[in-house]
């Protein structure tokens, strides 16, 4: 195990994980399930640890984007529904089984190979269906949904546990999200849906949950890392749960500026392309990034900020004295969306959890 100090580090606050996720649950109707979205490494917070704050917190199913993702959660979580939300490679199906994941399905011919599959191992496989209501990726298109519902009810081997649907810009078009939400009403209306879990409902389309409606589930990602994925969301109370930090290596001067170098850089997933209204958090103020960002360092103006010494905390994302930097900010800064900003810290950072 390597004990040098850090040059560069994220902060993982664990009890913020565990806040968020019982605070988001108690803004639900107690009949709705929590579909705890945990791709990527949990957006970057280290699964393993994370697992159980969510647990905790009251999360009832996890959701992941591959296999090999539920086979991870399957490992430390052995009674909890897991739902694989993209496409299951042909080569990938027979682990399902494996590790009692439950495939989104959206093609004949996926049903007629797992179908097959669960023939073979004895069992009835649970599936939910995918349906395309206007995000125009993965998903059975709305008008063909209910033939193909029908179809997949044909199969004795699979079994319908949900239909869901995913929103496209919940956070940014009212207008077009209630469109999908109708079309997705429309496309089940015609079915028996009880027993089953239906869900549209992303982070952001929280906003738009109806307790009267026929969902009675909600998939959330973004925000139970603290991140509002629209600015004027005000129906939960979240804090964000990462920051990123650094070190000042060096300080110098240049055309009467002082600066401040740091031990962070793109090798660190500090992104090269910062907008140029971009700072960090020195001495508890914000200073302006100049210069280009390089491998392993980068530079900020600390002409207007006293006593700077070599060793002192760097801040990206998070608070300092009383500044503070969120994730959504800095986001904007580096040309990012907050889902990229969570997924693409390397390993090279150290994770510190706080407990």
């Amino acid at each position: 195990m390597n004990f040098l100090p850090p040059r560069s580090w994220i902060e993982i606050d664990l009890k913020k994980l565990e806040s968020n996720v019982h605070n988001i649950k108690a803004a639900l109707p107690k009949s709705c399930a929590y579909i705890c979205v945990v791709k990527a490494d949990a957006y970057g917070h280290c699964m393993p640890q994370s697992m159980l704050r969510f647990l905790s917190g009251g999360a009832d199913y996890f959701a992941v984007a591959n296999v090999y993702e539920a086979s991870r959660v399957r490992e430390l979580i052995s009674d909890k529904p897991i739902l694989v939300l993209s496409p299951i490679l042909k080569i990938e199906r027979n682990f399902v089984f494996d590790y009692s994941a439950i495939p989104a399905i959206s093609t004949l011919e996926e049903c007629e190979h797992f179908d097959a599959l669960a023939k073979e191992h004895n069992e009835i496989l649970t599936v939910h269906i995918k349906v395309d209501t206007g995000m125009g990726r993965v998903g059975v298109w709305h008008e063909e949904a209910p033939e193909f519902i029908k179809a997949v009810k044909t199969f004795k081997h699979l079994k319908i546990g949900g239909i869901f649907t995913h929103l496209s810009c919940a956070d940014c078009d009212k207008n077009y999200t209630i469109e999908q939400l109708n079309n997705f009403k429309k496309a089940i209306s015609h079915f028996d849906l009880s027993d089953l879990l239906i869900h549209a409902h992303n982070s952001a389309g929280i906003e738009f949950f109806e307790e009267d409606s026929v969902f009675n589930a909600v998939r959330v990602g973004l925000l139970q890392y603290g991140i509002l994925p629209c600015q004027d969301m005000k129906k939960v109370d979240v804090e964000s749960v990462l920051s990123f930090k650094a070190i000042v290596s060096a300080i110098s001067e240049n055309n009467g500026k002082r600066l401040a170098a740091i031990s962070a850089g793109y090798g660190d997933g500090v992104p090269a392309d910062f907008t140029s209204n971009a700072c960090v958090l020195i001495g508890g103020k914000k200073c302006p990034i100049i210069g280009n960002v390089a491998l392993d360092e980068m530079f900020a103006d600390i002409s207007n900020v006293a006593n700077v010494k070599v060793g002192d905390e760097v801040v990206f994302i998070g608070s300092q004295n009383n500044e503070c930097i969120d994730l959504y900010s800095y986001s904007l800064w580096t040309r990012r969306i907050p889902w990229e900003t969570m997924v693409s810290l390397p390993t090279r950072v150290r994770r510190n959890l706080i407990f």
